[in-house]
């Protein structure tokens, strides 16, 4: 199956800090740039589309056309939060299915895109996640009143492939956000498959995150 591939990079980056998480070197390249040149090469994926929250932004454009090529890679603004930016990549891509990747997420791998779009194809959509290892708790304030069974839990990841037109008419049934894509579509009752995802597949948030990707990357180098 061939799909688009939308990157969500318009966040505001705030708990970083001073610095733009998505432009800060990693491995010798800005975040930004691993998930746009590993879409780039995978079989599966047609057009990309970055979605900046400064479109002209010409850091942002340098980093985006470097890794991707503007042959191949569209550039469209993105809006103030995350459904408005998706939407707008979503508008921007022709496929029947649309892969989104979260630009900080830098690590994911072309086996795991791959993964995700296989199991996709005839269902509402798939993610990529992997499950939870550690024992959850609810809670209220400063008090426990939840224990969910952790056989049950996964840790959502990106990408996320799901049918355009479906997250298009789950986005105009109400005006609400979603922190992602499969719960956009649960909006309409349609629940999305599972593919195994990479505890490697992490997410920047913390400048701390940078030296952790920094030691992943070292042992993915390394065949470890």
């Amino acid at each position: 199956m061939q799909v688009d591939a939308v990157v969500v990079a318009a966040g505001s980056s705030t708990r970083f800090g001073e610095n733009d998480k998505l432009l800060t070197l990693l491995g010798g390249k800005p975040v930004l740039g691993w998930s746009i040149e590993v879409l780039s090469a995978c079989p599966s994926i047609g057009r990309v589309v970055v979605v900046l929250r400064d479109a002209a932004d010409p850091a942002f454009r340098k980093a985006v056309h470097c890794f991707g090529g503007a042959d191949r890679v569209a550039i469209v603004a993105g809006g103030v939060r995350r459904r408005d930016s998706v939407e707008a990549g979503l508008r921007a891509c022709s496929t029947r299915y649309v892969a989104i990747q979260d630009g900080a997420r830098p690590l994911v791998t072309g086996d795991i895109i791959e993964r995700v779009v296989a199991a996709a194809e005839g269902k509402p959509g798939a993610i990529a996640a992997i499950p939870v290892t550690d024992t959850i708790k609810e809670v209220r304030g400063t008090t426990i009143d939840g224990h969910p069974e952790r056989s049950r839990l996964w840790a959502a990841q990106t990408p996320q492939v799901v049918l355009r037109q479906a997250w298009l008419d789950a986005a105009a049934a109400s005006d609400g956000d979603e922190t992602d894509d499969a719960a956009m579509l649960a909006r309409l009752g349609l629940e999305c498959e599972v593919a195994m995802g990479s505890a490697s597949n992490i997410k920047i948030t913390l400048p701390e995150d940078i030296e952790i990707a920094e030691r992943l990357l070292a042992l993915r180098g390394a065949g470890t």
